[in-house]
């Protein structure tokens, strides 16, 4: 592959262009017109006192948000308009065909941070090509020194997103375009197939190459994590898309599967007071607990196009509609619950890795723990549990009339031993707050030690994990990242225009007294 930056391009006559233009005025045409009151009143989140209470079940979530029938309406007409007219496949110009690889946004402060993520995906052992998505093309002319010698070093390039899009999409789209659409900009703009996005604040603590190859992949074409919390998408997202709730069905506990008996078309007690009581994603046909984080996402470009396609409908109506619709006011609200829901939609399946997140952190002067960062686990290792213990187990015939309540018991023991927080080989570590962006860091009274001129406390729970180069020896993550800034920043002195206006000295100062407290300090 020939691997330089992409940039200066005929704009005219790129057919990337001409397909991209028309996949955005389907979007446009999929935009809703409301008559009476403003768009961002379309979805109206309940005050909470007035929400039902109990577990996540049809009429809880109801009763979380009040949707207008002029909206519903109006969503499900331009839901099926954009359904009939979307592609279902991407320009085979727009890919490399069976090209594997990661993408990761850039630009600024993120192009400082998918440096350090870059850093630590090679010491992983992993060469597997890079692509950083600058966001406007004034971020590549600011930093054309790490686009064209710093990155080739590693195996990466930048993608100018308006080289990718076209001039046309940028002038009528780009306002339109922050964090949360740019993930799913990126996954489209990349040139590989098969694509691993990462937040760039996101570090890889495993070698990623098998999962490309992987027969998950392979059967799936989609990996997604999981968030904290139940998803709380809205019954009234169902009725506007399409999909098919049995409500008289419950086939998962969380997210885990339930045996029933073969042909089965009902198993709850149909009175409302017992039916109220099982969550609404519990059902056939619902889409399984629990709710996605979006600080990582694998997917076949090939086998899931409708899917990228439609979260990007999803996203570019996302923050007066869809992520309402899909948080109805609770936390995590964004992208993030875009790709399931349109992966269900269009009929496209994916695996949720099944492990729960394990959270890092410190205990701060009062002693009140403060979650930094989320563990995310291997979902190679995930499956394979989740197929010995659960899956399998679930298509038992012998395991067909358990009842329920034994089975959901049987569950909690084994999502206590194989699959919380703490079990399981960790993949990824989403290192989102606070960030590695020692600018930030200096300006946190809570955490900064103007004294010794450091951070007060070891942040990551003294996490360490196996290195990959060296057998039976561990590596102790939050040093590594300080080593790798004071590496950059103070040795190499690599330009970041970020730093540009910064007390460079004071940032290295700030890195080498950290190197030598983790050293001294388990």
């Amino acid at each position: 592959m020939n691997f330089k930056p992409i940039i200066g391009q005929n704009i005219d006559t790129d057919p990337r262009h001409s397909f991209w233009t028309d996949v955005f005025n389907i979007i446009e045409g999929g935009s809703i017109n409301i008559t009476q009151g403003d768009i961002s009143t379309a979805v109206q989140y309940v005050d909470k006192s007035q929400q039902q209470e109990g577990p996540n079940s049809k009429s809880v979530l109801l009763s979380k948000a009040y949707i207008s029938p002029e909206t519903t309406r109006e969503l499900t007409m331009k839901h099926n308009f954009v359904m009939s007219t979307l592609p279902r496949k991407l320009h085979k110009s727009t890919y490399v065909k069976g090209a594997n690889g990661i993408v990761i946004i850039g630009g600024q402060k993120f192009s400082w941070l998918s440096y350090l993520s870059l850093v630590a995906l090679r010491k992983s052992g992993s060469n597997i090509p890079v692509e950083i998505v600058m966001p406007q093309h004034e971020d590549f002319v600011q930093e054309q020194e790490f686009c064209q010698k710093t990155l080739p070093k590693l195996n990466a390039r930048c993608v100018v997103l308006a080289e990718s899009l076209g001039a046309e999409v940028m002038f009528k789209w780009s306002s339109n375009f922050a964090n949360y659409q740019l993930k799913s900009l990126a996954l489209m703009v990349s040139s590989f197939q098969n694509v691993l996005l990462l937040d760039s604040d996101n570090i890889l603590v495993q070698n990623p190459d098998s999962l490309f190859t992987s027969k998950l992949f392979k059967d799936y074409g989609m990996v997604t994590w999981p968030d904290y919390w139940e998803r709380t998408i809205s019954p009234v997202f169902y009725d506007i898309s399409g999909l098919k709730v049995n409500e008289d069905k419950r086939v998962r506990y969380n997210r885990f599967p339930l045996a029933t008996p073969d042909g089965l078309t009902s198993n709850l007690n149909t009175r409302e007071s017992i039916a109220d009581e099982v969550p609404y994603h519990d059902l056939e046909g619902a889409i399984p607990n629990l709710s996605t984080e979006s600080g990582q996402v694998l997917i076949n470009k090939d086998t899931h196009a409708c899917t990228l396609l439609l979260s990007m409908y999803y996203n570019m109506l996302g923050p007066n509609l869809y992520y309402k619709l899909f948080s109805l006011g609770e936390q995590g609200e964004g992208d993030k619950d875009t790709f399931p829901a349109a992966a269900s939609v269009c009929g496209e399946n994916f695996y949720q890795v099944k492990s729960f997140i394990r959270t890092f952190g410190y205990f701060d002067d009062g002693g009140n723990f403060q979650g930094v960062a989320m563990g995310q686990k291997d979902p190679l290792g995930d499956y394979e549990k989740y197929q010995k213990y659960l899956e399998t187990p679930s298509k038992s015939k012998e395991n067909k009339h358990i009842p329920i309540k034994s089975q959901i018991e049987n569950i909690d023991n084994l999502q206590k031993e194989h699959f919380s927080g703490d079990s399981g080989k960790l993949f990824a570590i989403h290192c989102n707050f606070p960030k590695f962006d020692p600018v930030g860091l200096l300006a946190r009274e809570d955490l900064w030690d103007a004294e010794n001129k450091r951070l007060k406390y070891r942040l990551f729970s003294g996490f360490t994990y196996d290195d990959p180069n060296i057998k039976a020896k561990t590596l102790d993550f939050e040093l590594e990242q300080w080593k790798n800034i004071e590496k950059a920043l103070c040795s190499e002195t690599i330009d970041f225009p970020y730093f540009k206006s910064e007390n460079i000295e004071e940032i290295c100062t700030l890195a080498r007294n950290q190197v030598r407290f983790l050293q001294s300090v388990p």
